[in-house]
């Protein structure tokens, strides 16, 4: 087979969609792929990246609600966000970018990608295969294009959405969510308390804002004294500096260790008795495949409302609406061995730990097959 060309269009909402989309690229080049990922703002205007991220941070940050209507609204009108404003501005540069990249395959890991590159694919005329890998635990409309070749879907309990959006199920691939570890499973949670030098003794609860560590950790330890026991927590708060300095000075009789950006992540997950986070996609993911039970608390409204409902609904996740309510359902989870099993045993039916070997072994196949055609005919 010839070495064909994929580029993988990434946006940089956050850390996840750019993690998966490095985790794919590495599986991808494995099989001798040219593999490339390109941050769709970034490619169009590095100016207009930098003001649609701010304005999308400062909306999650302080809007949250705002932020839910716009999701909202994008929902309702997939075709019309971003596009009616800049649709040919936008149509022109992401075009440009695939005439001079040349690329056979392309797989898009946000919506919005998705919609602006079926746009440019429609529009041009583009002889390119485009799939949407979808990070959430939902099928989000933005994502949904006659262009689009297949779906990459985070679990085969999401294949419903072919009906509601009236496409063929065949085009729904239920691989799961890549993640950056896939073998972790593969070490025990004694070993890696032991690796990563955590007192095996003690109930561990990993706390998690995502990459820009939006958690309210000071308000989290605050209802954690109400345990009488001494727990052992790990505080994850990204790339947010002000929200580590807040931790490293809280007093509190738990033993707690705050760490920045890490890329222990999931052996810290793994290692850890329960995640308590908000419900992004790919920490979702990570949490099931280490089968890690998980504490939902104040998920951003849209998409991360729908992973906790998914979540929620097959028995992997638990929601605590007010602080007050984290210290007794921590309870239950961690010091009820029952509880905690099924928790257990319901991310392991949900787990999907070779997502990245899934997607490579589809976009093989279709590769295959295209080579075959052009043989046929000669090209």
């Amino acid at each position: 087979m010839d070495k064909k060309k994929i580029i993988i269009f990434s946006v940089s909402f956050g850390n996840g969609h750019n993690q998966v989309s490095n985790v794919l690229h590495n599986h991808l080049k494995r099989k001798e792929f040219d593999v490339e990922v390109i941050d769709t703002f970034d490619v169009i205007n590095k100016l207009f990246h930098k003001v649609v991220l701010e304005s999308y941070l400062k909306l999650i940050r302080f809007r949250p609600s705002l932020w839910g209507k716009l999701y909202q609204y994008s929902e309702e009108n997939p075709n019309s966000i971003f596009l009616k404003q800049f649709n040919a501005f936008l149509t022109n540069k992401l075009y440009r970018t695939l005439e001079e990249k040349k690329a056979d395959t392309i797989i898009t890991t946000h919506p919005i990608a998705t919609t602006l590159l079926a746009n440019v694919i429609r529009k041009r005329k583009v002889p390119v295969q485009l799939f949407a890998l979808l990070t959430d635990f939902a099928v989000h409309p933005m994502s949904v294009h006659p262009e689009v070749h297949g779906y990459f879907i985070a679990s085969e309990h999401l294949r419903y959405y072919a009906k509601l959006y009236k496409l063929d199920e065949q085009l729904f691939y239920p691989t799961g969510i890549p993640t950056l570890k896939e073998n972790l499973l593969q070490i025990s949670k004694k070993r890696l308390r032991k690796k990563l030098h955590l007192d095996d003794n003690k109930k561990t609860v990993l706390i998690a804002g995502g990459g820009v560590g939006l958690a309210k950790f000071t308000k989290i330890l605050s209802g954690l004294e109400a345990f009488d026991e001494p727990l052992q927590i790990i505080c994850v708060t990204g790339v947010n500096k002000r929200a580590m300095q807040k931790v490293k000075r809280h007093e509190s009789k738990h033993q707690i260790r705050v760490l920045g950006f890490t890329n222990l992540f999931m052996e810290y997950l793994k290692a850890s008795d329960v995640i308590l986070t908000k419900a992004g996609g790919v920490t979702m993911s990570e949490a099931l495949v280490c089968e890690t039970p998980i504490l939902i608390f104040q998920p951003l409204p849209g998409q991360e409302e729908q992973n906790s409902q998914f979540l929620m609904n097959y028995g992997a996740a638990i929601k605590a609406e007010v602080v007050e309510e984290i210290p007794i359902l921590l309870e239950r989870i961690v010091f009820n061995d029952h509880y905690h099993s099924i928790m257990t045993e319901n991310a392991k039916k949900l787990k999907q730990p070779n997502a990245a070997k899934e997607i490579t072994k589809i976009i093989t196949t279709s590769a295959e097959k295209i080579q075959e055609m052009e043989s046929s005919f000669g090209v």
